[in-house]
C-alpha cells in the first residue's frame, strides 16, 4: 500500500505541475520502457500512466477518497480528496463523485479554477473514453462560470478564465483534430463561441476576438485536409454566422471572416474533389446560412455528377 501511496503521490505532483500532455498507455510500464524501477513514463512534459498500474491504483484511490471525505475537518484532507480524486478520473472518468467533490473544493479555494481547468484539459485529452464524457465538458463550462460569477463584471476583460483563451484552448482550437466528430467536444466548442460572443464589449474586444480569428482560420485549413469532416464545415459556417458582421473581426489582417471566402473554398474544393459528398454538403451550408442566392450559377458550373444536380435541386428549392 505505502508503494501505491507513493506512486499516487507523484503522478498527482506531476498532474499538479500542468504538463504538457497525459495519456492513459495500454497494458504495462515493461512494454514501454526498460526501466522497471520507474513505474510510469514522464519525458519532456508528457506523461504516460500505464493502464495496468492506473487500474492498480484505483482500489488504493478510492480508500483514500472515502476516508477523505468523512474526515473534512483533517487539514490533510483537500490534499488527500485531490490526489485521489485525481487517480480515480484518469481511471474512471465518469466517477461523478469524484468531479462533484473537486467541485467542493473549487468553492471553498482549496483548488483554483485555472488549476482545475488546466486537469479537465488533460484529462479530456488522456483517453477517447474520457473526451466521450459529458460530466466532464460540463464541468468545464461549470468552471468558467464559477470564475466569471466570482468577479464583478468590470474585471471580465482582466482576470475572467476565457473560455478560449490561449492557454485553455485544447476544447477550442483543437476540437476538429483532438476530438474528431465527437460530438460534446462540439457543443462545448459551440458554448465558447456563444459566450465569447456575449461577454464581448468594446473594452475587450482585443482580448477575445483574435481568439476567434485564430480558430476561424484553423477551422479554414482544416477544411483543406478533411474533406470528409462536414461536422468541421458545419461549425465552421456557425463561426462566420456569428462574428462576420463585428467591425473588429472585419479590420483583422489577413482573416477576411466572409461567407464569400468559405463559398470560394467550398467551390474549389469540390471542383477538386467532386466525389466528396461532404463537400457538397458544405457547399450547401454555405450558401444557406450565408444567404448567397446569387452565386447559384457558379455552382451550377461545377463538373457534372449527381451531387451537383442535388445541390441545385435543392438550392432552386429554397429561392
Amino acid at each position: 500500500m505505502s508503494d501505491d501511496l507513493e506512486i499516487i503521490s507523484a503522478i498527482t505532483e506531476i498532474l499538479n505541475s500542468s504538463p504538457s500532455s497525459v495519456e492513459i498507455l495500454p497494458g504495462s510500464v515493461e512494454q514501454w520502457q526498460t526501466d522497471p524501477a520507474a513505474p510510469f513514463l514522464f519525458t519532456d512534459g508528457h506523461l504516460g500512466v500505464p493502464q495496468k498500474l492506473l487500474y492498480r491504483l484505483y482500489p488504493c484511490a478510492l480508500d483514500i477518497f472515502r476516508k477523505s471525505r468523512l474526515s473534512n475537518s483533517s487539514s490533510s484532507s483537500p490534499k488527500s480528496l485531490l490526489e485521489a480524486s485525481s487517480i480515480i478520473l484518469l481511471a474512471n472518468p465518469a466517477h461523478q463523485t469524484a468531479l462533484h467533490e473537486r467541485k467542493r473544493l473549487v468553492l471553498a479555494a482549496h483548488l483554483s479554477v485555472e488549476k482545475e481547468l488546466d486537469f479537465t484539459t488533460l484529462l479530456l485529452s488522456s483517453s477517447r473514453d474520457a473526451s466521450k464524457q459529458s460530466i466532464i465538458w460540463d464541468h468545464r463550462r461549470w468552471l468558467f462560470q464559477t470564475g466569471t460569477l466570482k468577479m464583478p463584471p468590470i474585471l471580465y476583460d482582466q482576470r475572467y478564465q476565457r473560455p478560449c483563451s490561449r492557454k485553455n484552448s485544447v476544447s477550442f482550437y483543437k476540437v476538429p483534430s483532438v476530438y474528431s466528430r465527437n460530438y460534446y467536444a462540439w457543443a462545448h466548442w459551440d458554448w465558447c463561441c456563444e459566450t465569447l460572443y456575449t461577454l464581448r464589449t468594446p473594452q475587450n474586444e482585443d482580448e477575445y476576438l483574435p481568439v476567434v480569428a485564430e480558430a476561424f482560420l484553423h477551422l479554414l485549413q482544416w477544411m483543406e485536409h478533411h474533406l470528409s469532416d462536414y461536422t468541421a464545415a458545419f461549425h465552421l459556417c456557425n463561426l462566420v454566422r456569428r462574428f462576420h458582421k463585428l467591425e473588429y473581426i472585419q479590420q483583422l489582417p489577413d482573416v477576411e471572416m466572409t461567407f464569400e471566402r468559405l463559398f470560394e473554398q467550398a467551390v474549389s474544393l469540390v471542383a477538386r474533389y467532386p466525389d466528396h459528398e461532404a463537400l457538397w454538403m458544405y457547399l450547401r451550408a454555405v450558401w444557406t446560412i450565408g444567404g448567397l442566392g446569387d452565386n447559384l450559377n457558379s455552382i451550377a458550373s461545377l463538373p457534372a455528377c449527381k451531387y451537383r444536380e442535388q445541390c441545385i435541386s435543392w438550392c432552386n428549392d429554397r429561392i
